[in-house]
């Protein structure tokens, strides 16, 4: 753009019509975040996957994180959940599907990251103990934590995972994280009080034993964290753009992985992992962290 086209776009943005305009933008930009949040959470409006483009189960779904989880976890996250039996959702597995997924971390990402700052509460999670690492880790899917007490959310089922961990999180200035009570009216789950921790931010991890007093589903005791949160410090991706675009929006990557995402859902047996899977998910990983990282 040069500076004469600069310049009109300047003097245009001072004008009403052009703050009309910015109000506009600003408007459609907060709605989707809004429904790409309530999306994540299991609360969708029907806006964010819509049904032009997508199944019901999709539009609808409550538990679509499994999938989103899944697919930005780590190398067990597809046995831990299908042991679990935790149902996915292959029908988000479309090319247009997984555009959207990226963009749902991106669009929360950008949210959180413009209220940045002191945060003076500390939150809880109960998760699989495979989630969790002693020392240094960055946090890859969206972490989902809470103000409730640990003994709240046990009472609310959340400790019913085989080999139960259970975390308390401190947060540093600068984290990036999505309070989902600043959405006021528009969360639609205000008793849980849920608070993301967003995918980048860096965590400190120390593990300090179990307690017998929280017992998983598989009857033993809960392994505690005290987990200390930083904010993203954003390397650049090994890979450049176009690459990573290539395979993770590859029609024939993408339709062999939803298979094998039927067959999670119907096997009795863990199932084969298809071959172009383990390469489709760290680009998809390495995609999201590519778009995250322009934001900071």
């Amino acid at each position: 753009m040069n500076k004469l086209s600069k310049q009109h776009l300047i003097n245009f943005l001072q004008t009403e019509a052009g703050k009309n305009a910015l109000r506009e933008a600003s408007r459609v930009v907060s709605e989707e975040v809004i429904s790409a949040a309530k999306y994540y959470i299991g609360t969708p409006d029907g806006k964010y996957f819509e049904a032009s483009h997508f199944e019901e189960n999709v539009v609808r779904s409550k538990k679509a994180y499994v999938t989103f989880n899944t697919i930005m976890g780590g190398d067990t996250a597809e046995q831990d959940r299908f042991n679990e039996g935790k149902k996915q959702i292959p029908e988000l597995l479309t090319p247009f599907g997984v555009k959207k997924m990226v963009s749902l971390f991106t669009h929360l990402f950008y949210f959180a990251s413009k209220g940045i700052g002191n945060i003076g509460y500390e939150t809880v999670r109960a998760c699989r103990q495979s989630e969790v690492s002693e020392g240094e880790s960055i946090v890859g899917p969206l972490t989902s934590t809470t103000k409730l007490s640990v003994d709240e959310i046990m009472k609310l089922g959340y400790g019913n995972k085989n080999g139960l961990a259970i975390c308390r999180y401190k947060f540093h200035n600068g984290v990036v994280i999505f309070d989902m009570e600043t959405l006021k009216g528009e969360y639609l789950k205000p008793e849980e009080r849920e608070v993301l921790l967003l995918t980048g931010n860096k965590l400190v991890a120390h593990c300090y034993g179990y307690d017998k007093h929280y017992i998983g589903k598989d009857g033993q005791p809960a392994l505690m964290y005290n987990v200390e949160v930083f904010p993203p410090e954003f390397k650049n991706s090994t890979e450049n753009q176009g690459k990573l675009e290539k395979i993770v929006y590859d029609a024939s990557y993408i339709a062999e992985i939803r298979k094998f995402y039927e067959a999670l859902n119907k096997d009795t047996h863990f199932p084969n992992v298809p071959k172009c899977y383990e390469v489709w998910k760290r680009s998809f990983k390495e995609l999201t962290i590519l778009e995250l990282s322009k934001l900071v």
